[in-house]
């Protein structure tokens, strides 16, 4: 029971991530990278890097469930 509970557990987190990283990605859409303003320049670094970590997570719970590489 414990095992089936788990991988539950982990094809939510997974559902979860990957949720996350279409929010991200379309928040950086509307970023403009080359602006000049240093306020949206840390904006589109933070979310650059939120996109790695989520990127990151999201490959350990797919190895996790024994998925392939994405």
């Amino acid at each position: 029971m414990t095992e089936h509970r788990d991988r539950r557990t982990m094809e939510r987190l997974r559902e979860h991530l990957a949720g996350a990283d279409r929010e991200l990605r379309d928040a950086q859409h509307f970023l403009d990278p080359g602006s000049a303003e240093q306020a949206e320049m840390d904006l589109v670094h933070a979310v650059a890097a939120a996109r790695l970590a989520v990127a990151d997570a999201l490959e350990r719970v797919r190895s996790g469930l024994g998925e392939p590489e994405a």
